[in-house]
């Protein structure tokens, strides 16, 4: 006889139940919760006596994602996966009316409470998050009878428009980082500026200091030798300005009263 044949069975009649692999039941009497069964076949008393049969092995939750606001106000959308095992099946069943949509939940305010507390450069590290989040459902572990045997974050990612923000601050960090480069370079604040911003303008950069002063120097000497050519020169020209006059060399206009003689 088949499983299914069995299952069938046992339902008609209400004389057994069968628990397979992977499963544990708690058998009530009279609505009283009494000895918990592993697999097999378990004979039971109509009408007096009943099974809750639940999964004891390794089961995985995936939760539903998240929009979660950080504490420096960013948004970020979080994705989140628990492994979980009943080892207690009368706490699994007795304290909590559905374990599996209980434990959604209490998992999904766990996340919560500690991605909130984080910031931009703290939410990077998950392996701290998930630390903090087994910590917070130790109290829901002992309470319902479970054990987290693993969580983890299949996506923490910044919503689209935190993103958008985080790149223009990281570009804004890295032109005012290259600016600074180029003005230690030597580069003039305009030609700085433009250089970063991509614009076209005419801009004279500034030459770099031990050229500038180089230059300073050389146009000082010229200047100072300018200056003295030209005081040279103011006193030589009048000497060069007289001219000798030759007495022999007079016209009879030149002197009055002298007689010219003639051969």
């Amino acid at each position: 006889m088949s499983a299914m044949s069995l299952d069938i069975f046992g339902a008609l009649t209400g004389l057994f139940v069968i628990v397979y692999d992977g499963q544990h039941a708690l058998r009530f009497t009279l609505g009283r919760a009494k000895a918990v069964v592993g697999p097999g076949i378990h004979f039971k008393v109509p009408l007096l006596q009943t099974f809750k049969v639940e999964e004891t092995k390794h089961t995985t939750l995936d939760l539903e994602p998240q929009v979660i606001q950080l504490n420096d106000n960013l948004v970020y959308e979080v994705d989140c996966k628990v492994v979980y095992q009943i080892v207690n099946l009368r706490k699994a069943i007795i304290e909590i009316d559905d374990l599996v949509t209980g434990l959604q939940n209490r998992v999904v305010i766990a996340v919560q409470q500690i991605v909130s507390r984080k910031d931009r450069t703290t939410v990077t590290d998950v392996d701290q998050m998930c630390a903090e989040i087994r910590e917070e459902l130790r109290a829901v572990e002992e309470q319902w009878g479970v054990r987290i045997l693993q969580f983890g974050f299949s996506n923490i990612s910044p919503s689209p428009t935190t993103l958008e923000i985080t790149q223009l601050e990281l570009l804004a960090r890295e032109k005012l980082e290259l600016y600074g480069s180029l003005r230690e370079e030597g580069l003039s604040e305009e030609a700085s500026v433009a250089l970063i911003s991509g614009a076209v303008v005419s801009v004279h950069p500034d030459s770099p200091e031990p050229m500038s002063r180089r230059r300073r120097s050389q146009d000082a000497a010229l200047l100072g030798a300018i200056e003295d050519e030209l005081e040279e020169g103011g006193q030589t020209r009048p000497k060069e300005a007289e001219e000798e006059i030759d007495p022999f060399d007079l016209d009879d206009d030149d002197e009055p009263g002298a007689t010219t003689r003639r051969p």
